[in-house]
């Protein structure tokens, strides 16, 4: 759990850390994104490598064995009937793994969307179970014949949460937002620049599902009622696909909504959990933030910054104010990250605080005497010294490395222990990764 005195999110005592479920469902779904967009980007190197293999194989072959013509675009391979199977095969072979390199990311594209979808109905399904008030508009009936074929009146009120959440999903994805909006009553796409963004994504997935890809008036349609920006020369009848650089963005902005939509609802339909929502948001930005996704949380943290109206605490709202500069620092945007730290009067803030800002704003004598203040005991641990991002430059400067000799009574090693907490399989066997540098 995130304490109020704290910068960033700290390794949590497994026995005090409790998430709300719509919290474990936000970090159960960035991991699910996070999983595909990582195997995608490795599935492709191993795709291109066995395919450049097969296309070498292919050549070689038909260099050696075969007598190859052409005429125009027409390619004639003459070659002995002995050698015709080995042939015909390495040709399968190769179409094979060109066809994959097309299909691959399609599916993975179709599992991101499937990713929200099944994110957004069980969120709801928290919703649901915690405020079945929200149900009582609910045009889903059940006959007195089915009624009284189940066990209980709790199995039939199931029955009906499990036939409206379904009744949601299938509808599109513009609208279930609609439908978010007037039962919840929120704004949830007024300001959202990734909306039009989202609809061309999850079209696309809809032909790939239904049409092999091929563009249909109907995606035409969608996307210009929310002013999706198509690529260019797309039309009718086009066939659309997915390259690295879509399929990246693409990974940001359904990990990007999601994480909104979750805080949005989390926040509207549980005010009294606004503790826990807000250490579930600064521990997700500054995970984002350790990994090297500088745009992904600049993205996130800018809109907690401008649309969260009420925190936990004012210790909450500087955590996500100092995280929110150093995503911009980290990113390379010097000018706004010193901008949204001279917003605030830092000097009524407590010394963990002023750290912070005179690290962020370069003031290296001014960190050595906070560093100094707080002390071996202070509101900034030993271990946060080493794993921060925020003390990234920090850590460099030989006034840190003096302080923090005078302050622990030794020199400043980094030295990183790392064990799996997941059970691993059986073939393979647990180990430990020691780094010293």
């Amino acid at each position: 759990m995130i304490k109020d005195d704290m910068l960033a999110a700290p390794e949590p005592n497994p026995e005090e850390k409790n998430l709300p479920l719509i919290g474990a469902e936000i970090d159960l779904f960035a991991k699910h994104v996070d999983s595909i967009a990582e195997v995608l980007m490795g599935m492709v190197m191993a795709l291109q490598t066995v395919s450049t293999s097969a296309s070498n194989n292919l050549t070689n072959f038909e260099n050696e064995k075969c007598d190859v013509t052409m005429e125009g675009e027409d390619r004639t391979v003459t070659i002995k009937s002995e050698d015709y199977r080995q042939w015909k095969r390495l040709i399968k072979r190769h179409e094979h793994f060109l066809l994959s390199r097309k299909l691959l990311p399609r599916s993975l594209l179709v599992s991101l969307v499937s990713q929200y979808d099944a994110f957004l109905g069980r969120v709801l399904r928290i919703i649901f179970l915690q405020k079945p008030e929200i149900l009582n508009g609910s045009e889903k009936k059940i006959s007195f014949e089915s009624l009284s074929k189940f066990p209980s009146i709790e199995a039939a009120r199931e029955y009906i949460l499990e036939k409206e959440i379904e009744s949601i999903l299938r509808s599109s994805h513009a609208e279930q937002f609609k439908w978010m909006e007037q039962t919840f009553n929120l704004l949830l796409t007024k300001g959202l620049d990734i909306w039009p963004v989202f609809i061309e994504i999850t079209e696309r997935r809809n032909l790939f599902v239904h049409t092999d890809g091929i563009v249909s008036s109907q995606y035409m349609l969608v996307c210009k009622a929310h002013n999706s920006k198509l690529e260019e020369g797309v039309k009718e009848g086009s066939v659309l696909l997915v390259s690295q650089k879509y399929f990246v963005a693409s990974h940001e902005c359904i990990h990007e909504l999601d994480v909104k939509l979750g805080h949005v609802l989390w926040r509207k339909q549980f005010p009294d959990d606004r503790k826990n929502a807000d250490a579930s948001f600064i521990d997700h930005t500054y995970d984002l933030i350790d990994n090297g996704k500088y745009s992904l949380a600049i993205n996130l943290l800018d809109f907690a910054c401008t649309e969260f109206k009420k925190f936990a605490s004012e210790a909450n709202q500087l955590v996500m104010t100092i995280n929110r500069a150093l995503a911009y620092k980290c990113n390379g945007d010097e000018t706004k990250c010193k901008n949204i730290m001279r917003a605030i009067d830092w000097s009524a803030k407590g010394d963990n605080f002023k750290l912070a800002n005179a690290v962020l704003s370069s003031e290296w004598i001014t960190a050595g005497k906070l560093m100094k203040r707080i002390g071996s005991n202070g509101p900034v641990s030993k271990r946060q010294y080493f794993d921060w991002p925020l003390f990234r430059d920090w850590r460099k400067e030989k006034i840190f490395l003096s302080t923090y000799a005078e302050i622990f009574g030794e020199e400043f090693v980094i030295k990183a222990e790392m064990k799996s907490r997941e059970s691993l399989p059986a073939s393979t066997e647990e180990s430990t990764d020691k780094v010293i540098t």
